[in-house]
């Protein structure tokens, strides 16, 4: 026999589970802070229902985060990747255009070290996509652009909505590849949503 309950009460979420189990009872209680931090984020998402790559990298050097991004454009002959720097250290951001299924997104994905809550986004949350940051929010900035990681390949169709959106967003000039979708409009990859204070 298993009880679940959540309970809101003002902006913190009270959960209660009860199990009854052959061996062993169980009892859980988790209390969280309902995020209160408006923001916005690019969501991995195009208009074709498929994803570019995404990493958001907490707590690890920038050799380390490039390390990484050299294995994926080897492994998997991915094109540049863009890498962007959060307001606090050693926490970055990366993104590719290249375009992929969600399965084959989550595959290139879980073969790094990025952020465990990044990683599994597109498991826990009903839109099945990932989303990075790039707006401020509260007293923090919103993510620089640091560094373009290039690559020989040109293997994939490429977003052209969210090309431009960093060309727009970022002032960064980005060179048109071969397989470039036509799908203009980056709104369609934008989101709003609430966050937390640390997050």
């Amino acid at each position: 026999m298993r009880y679940y309950h959540a309970v809101n009460i003002g902006n913190h979420t009270f959960t209660f589970t009860f199990q009854l189990g052959e061996k062993v009872d169980m009892l859980k209680f988790f209390h969280a802070k309902k995020p209160d931090k408006k923001t916005e984020g690019l969501t991995s998402r195009c208009s074709d229902a498929k994803h570019i790559v995404t990493l958001d990298f907490d707590g690890q050097p920038l050799f380390e985060v490039l390390e990484e991004i050299e294995f994926l454009i080897l492994e998997f002959k991915l094109s540049n990747f863009y890498i962007f720097k959060n307001d606090r250290e050693n926490s970055f951001h990366a993104i590719c255009l290249d375009k992929f299924n969600l399965w084959e997104a989550v595959e290139i994905v879980s073969r790094t070290s990025a952020d465990k809550a990044h990683k599994k986004a597109p498991y826990l949350f009903r839109q099945k996509r990932w989303v990075l940051r790039v707006a401020p929010k509260g007293e923090r900035k919103r993510p620089t652009y640091l560094k373009t990681v290039k690559s020989k390949f040109n293997e994939y169709a490429t977003s052209q909505a969210h090309r431009k959106f960093l060309e727009i967003h970022y002032d960064i000039k980005i060179k048109k590849l071969k397989y470039e979708d036509d799908f203009e409009d980056f709104l369609d990859s934008m989101t709003g949503y609430n966050t937390g204070a640390n997050c």
